[in-house]
């Protein structure tokens, strides 16, 4: 069969994911705020980044679980960094990729990774945007719509 077209596009040139107003919380930033982010801008992960706006880390709703395993959820003051770190061993740090990546690349990283969302850098590490299996299912069914022509 052959491979549609649209996975030999970038992210970029397909416009997948989300490139403004990225919510992102600091190495340093009190563990109560990322939790409002998460309700505020319905978003279930934030990237954790330096002064420099490098991505760090990336803080999930999973990661929010250890709370209650951990029992410090009385707790909200610590930062985020300092909750990461009851994180399992099994967390092989962020997943990144750049725009200029093909939507196949991405969508094989993913299933590889077996991970929900890519953070977009740049060549210095700097976010950019990120990628969820969300925004890829919602340009393939769009795609798939229109009869394959993006």
């Amino acid at each position: 069969m052959p491979k549609p077209a649209f996975l030999s596009k970038s992210l970029e040139e397909l416009n997948i994911g989300t490139f403004q107003s990225i919510a992102m919380v600091h190495t340093d930033t009190p563990l109560y705020t990322a939790l409002g982010l998460f309700v505020d801008q319905r978003v279930s992960a934030l990237p954790v980044i330096d002064d420099n706006g490098r991505v760090v880390d990336i803080y999930s709703k999973f990661d929010v679980i250890n709370l209650a395993a951990e029992k410090t959820y009385n707790n909200l003051d610590i930062t985020v960094t300092k909750a990461l770190q009851h994180r399992s061993q099994y967390f092989e740090g962020v997943l990144t990729c750049q725009a200029h990546e093909t939507l196949e690349a991405i969508i094989s990283r993913l299933v590889e990774a077996e991970v929900h969302r890519l953070v977009i850098v740049d060549d210095h590490e700097v976010v950019k945007g990120i990628v969820s299996l969300s925004d890829i299912l919602q340009a393939l069914v769009l795609t798939s719509g229109d009869n394959g022509s993006a």
